[in-house]
């Protein structure tokens, strides 16, 4: 190890970044799994969202524990873009447990091998910034022989093992390393999709593993596959939406079955895991981008009015910041709190068990500005007034 604070016994953390989770998502490709997939991505501008996200759980962590006068966990973590760049985001000292890794750009072993690194310290907590393909990595790595908590960084983001935002999981570590915790976990799902399958827009989630996470609330339950039959449900809501739209005006459609209803009712095609904008006319719709990224969403719909219809990821809630990341905050804000709509299925709502809708766009100012109540569209005259959150 590189010199760094002395844990004696003070608890400890053990980070680890994947640097290109969730790089292709503002750019629209869903994931980035391939070397080549990322090499697109970043000629297509985009920028790593991890160490970012990675810094803020470390923020928020340090904030609870200073203000229940602890001391602060050591906190070991992978060199370079594997942990150590967001504790310098954090302004936090940091161990390195490994020597640097591959030159350029990481790979899964090299996620594993500081994972491994990490439980032969013997932390208190492993803490990872990644989305599913990286929870995959651990589960490899470590299985259940190590608490785990996953930051969601990623595109896709369906397995249990998540906190709800990188605020929450600092607050989960919080409270699972205070001096009086008994430390109590829970065994949770690591599900994955094939990402070539998933740009096809098939989905077909696999069972990959279990970890064991901070037995927590603020943990994300893992997606919910659209439930068989809902088939007349959705083609009901989607044509309450058509209905409302404005006609000659942009509209954003966010990924999913129940969205694909609202374009099936338009005419024209959808792309399931993918974001499409249209303009409804008098006889249909005209498509203006189809399976967009940010850019391509911005340029279809000018500096005019627009209007984006999402619906919760099934089981989790979330409307904005799971799989839609090409629909920006400066998307949103152009739209407006009142023109975004909300789609779901009587069902769909019903298996959140009273649970509000959450919002992780990555701009925290945003979040709480979509905080409130909003109207949910089920069916032909039928709405629902539902809570929406920060994640």
């Amino acid at each position: 190890m590189r010199d760094g604070p002395h844990l004696g016994a003070r608890p400890s953390i053990g980070l680890v970044v994947n640097p290109i989770a969730g790089l292709g998502g503002r750019v629209g490709l869903k994931g980035t799994d391939t070397p080549e997939v990322v090499a697109r991505a970043l000629a297509l501008g985009a920028i790593p969202q991890a160490p970012r996200r990675a810094a803020e759980t470390l923020l928020a962590l340090h904030s609870v524990v200073a203000s229940r006068g602890d001391p602060q966990p050591g906190l070991l973590v992978g060199p370079g873009d594997l942990g150590e760049s967001a504790a310098r985001l954090a302004g936090a000292a940091a161990t390195v447990v490994v020597e640097a890794v591959h030159d350029g750009q990481t790979t899964a072993a090299d996620t594993r091998q500081v994972a491994r690194a990490f439980e032969s310290a013997g932390v208190d907590l492993l803490l990872f910034a990644g989305g599913d393909g990286t929870a995959r990595d651990l589960a490899a790595a470590v299985d259940e022989r190590v608490p785990t908590l996953g930051i969601p960084a990623g595109v896709k983001v369906q397995s249990a093992v998540f906190a709800t935002s990188p605020h929450t999981a600092g607050e989960i570590s919080a409270a699972f390393l205070a001096p009086a915790s008994r430390r109590t976990t829970a065994e949770r799902e690591v599900v994955d999709l094939d990402e070539a399958a998933y740009r096809r827009g098939e989905v077909a989630p696999l069972l990959h593993g279990y970890l064991r996470v901070p037995a927590s609330r603020s943990i994300q339950s893992r997606k919910a596959p659209t439930p068989p039959g809902e088939a007349a449900a959705m083609a009901a809501a989607g044509a309450e939406v058509v209905a409302s739209l404005p006609i000659g005006q942009p509209c954003v459609l966010g990924p999913g079955t129940t969205v694909r209803a609202v374009a099936e009712q338009l005419g024209v095609p959808k792309t399931l895991v993918g974001v499409d904008v249209v303009v409804p006319g008098p006889g249909g719709a005209r498509l203006l981008a189809g399976d967009a990224g940010e850019r391509e969403v911005r340029a279809a719909i000018g500096a005019g009015p627009v209007s984006i219809v999402v619906t919760p990821i099934g089981g989790q809630g979330f409307l904005f910041g799971r799989g839609n990341q090409p629909i920006a905050p400066a998307i949103i804000r152009a739209a407006g709190r009142d023109a975004v709509i909300v789609v779901a299925t009587p069902a769909k709502l019903a298996a959140l068990g009273g649970r509000p809708l959450l919002v992780d766009t990555g701009d925290a100012e945003l979040d709480r500005a979509l905080a409130g109540f909003i109207t949910v569209i089920t069916g032909r005259a039928e709405r629902v007034v539902v809570p929406v959150a920060p994640a």
